[in-house]
């Protein structure tokens, strides 16, 4: 489904970027006043708490809400100290001057950290960020971010025999176990 807010290209981040349910998971580049102009009314302006993000995605303005819940994560209010913190975005219905409408939040939870580079796992394709937690803890017995999975897996078709390298993907773990069985 498209949001009509997605074809009139807003500068920030807001709800109508995320799915029904969808989490981005983001590290803080940095945060700042910047002057902002609301597009239905060009002529006015607002200084507000802009967060830019390390990962490819547009920047967010800061809520008080917002603002309170990245101080309880880093453990302080400055926000010279927020840049490297990662973060949770979701979309939460609240109430807003009289009306009830979908915000943008930040999950009061600290993102799940990769195993290998200490990076932030991150949503990859059509997985989040908690669905490659899950298959990386699986598959390779820790929680990886996209990039050392990719690096995981090469690693471990460097170690198989040739034969299995032209094998199915999905049959190589039945493979495995019988080769496993027959060793002990």
């Amino acid at each position: 489904m498209t949001h009509w807010k997605k074809l009139t290209n807003p500068t920030y981040l807001g709800s109508y970027a995320f799915q029904p349910g969808e989490e981005k998971a983001l590290t803080i580049a940095s945060v700042g006043q910047e002057m902002v102009t609301n597009p239905a009314e060009p002529d006015k302006k607002e200084n507000c708490i802009v967060a830019h993000f390390q990962q490819p995605e547009k920047p967010l303005i800061l809520n008080k809400t917002n603002c309170k819940t990245i101080e309880k994560l880093t453990g302080t209010p400055d926000i010279e100290q927020w840049p490297g913190a990662g973060i949770i975005l979701c979309v939460q219905r609240v109430n807003a001057f009289g009306e009830l409408v979908e915000a943008v939040r930040i999950r009061p939870v600290k993102p799940y950290i990769c195993s290998d580079c200490g990076g932030i796992i991150t949503g990859y394709k059509d997985r989040s960020h908690a669905e490659i937690r899950e298959h990386t803890r699986k598959e390779y017995g820790r929680q990886l971010c996209a990039v050392c999975a990719t690096k995981a897996a090469e690693a471990r078709r460097r170690n198989e025999p040739a034969e299995a390298q032209s094998e199915p993907a999905e049959m190589r773990p039945h493979r495995r176990r019988r080769t496993a069985a027959a060793e002990a």
